[in-house]
Parts: C-alpha cells; sequence; structure tokens
C-alpha cells in the first residue's frame, strides 16, 4: 500500500472513533474531516463519483431502522457522514479488496460489517432492540452481501472516472 493508502486507512479509523463515539455532537468535526480527505486525495474526481454508494448505505441503515433491527435516541447525522467516509476507503485504503474472490469478500463483509456495528452498539452509539444474536444474523446476512456489491460498483465507478 502507498503511504496515502495507509494514512488514509489509520485516518479512517481515528474518524470511524471519532464519529461513533461522538455522535451528532461531534458531526462537523467528522465532516471537516472528510474535507480534508478531499484536499488530500490524489483522486478527488473519482472519489466525488462513488459517494452516491453511501447513500445507498444509509437506506440500508434506514430500513434496518424502521424495520427495529436497530434503534436510535436521536436522528444519527453522524451515521451518514460515517457511510461517506466508509466509502471513500473502498477506492483508497481497502483498494486490495479488488482482488478477493466474492466469496472471500462475502465472508469479510459478514465478519468486517458486523464487528463494526456491535463496537458502536458496546458504545452507546445504537441499540440492537432485537437482541445480541438475531442482530449477528440480520448484520452478517446483509454485509455478506452488501460489501461485495460495493466494492465492485466502487471498482466500476472509479474506472468510468
Amino acid at each position: 500500500m502507498s503511504k496515502w493508502q495507509w494514512t488514509q486507512l489509520l485516518g479512517f479509523e481515528g474518524f470511524w472513533l471519532l464519529a461513533v463515539a461522538g455522535q451528532n455532537q461531534w458531526v462537523l468535526l467528522t465532516a471537516l474531516l472528510l474535507v480534508l480527505h478531499f484536499v488530500f486525495t490524489p483522486s478527488r474526481r473519482a472519489d466525488i463519483g462513488v459517494l452516491w454508494l453511501a447513500l445507498a448505505g444509509m437506506t440500508i441503515d434506514l430500513m434496518l431502522t424502521v424495520t427495529g433491527v436497530f434503534f436510535f435516541d436521536h436522528w444519527p447525522l453522524w451515521l451518514g457522514v460515517l457511510w461517506i467516509g466508509f466509502v471513500l476507503t473502498l477506492g483508497h485504503s481497502l483498494r486490495w479488496m479488488r482482488r478477493l474472490p466474492a466469496w472471500l469478500l462475502m465472508m469479510v463483509g459478514a465478519l468486517a460489517g458486523t464487528t463494526s456495528y456491535l463496537t458502536g452498539w458496546q458504545l452507546g452509539a445504537v441499540t440492537l432492540p432485537l437482541g445480541l444474536w438475531p442482530s449477528v444474523l440480520v448484520l452478517a446476512s446483509l454485509w455478506s452481501a452488501l460489501l461485495p456489491i460495493l466494492v465492485r460498483l466502487d471498482q466500476h465507478l472509479r474506472s468510468e472516472a
């Protein structure tokens, strides 16, 4: 990985923690960090071209909230900002995932996606009304399909930019 990719990866990890721990209280700070991404990115045009993928992720989280898988004490603006940050990693620090076969992307999605939400739950950012194991099953199933789709769409959109 290049120096930029390592920087972007470490930056996203800090960004994720700020977004989840600070929630709406720190949403302006996390949005400012996204602006910094666009200042330093070597592929600004391509990054802008994939932002709509964040809307797909936000829609999925909205559906999980409406169906009772998630519960938030307040409308999670921070979650939308977090989706934008995550989508941007697909073309940079997580670019290596493009080389993985679909079955392995599915496993990574099931494990990493679920772990991310469970960590958010442990930090008090989200409530899981269904309980731990039903939520794990829903999230693992969803993310096993979602990550391969996001990786392939990101790759396709960036190749056209």
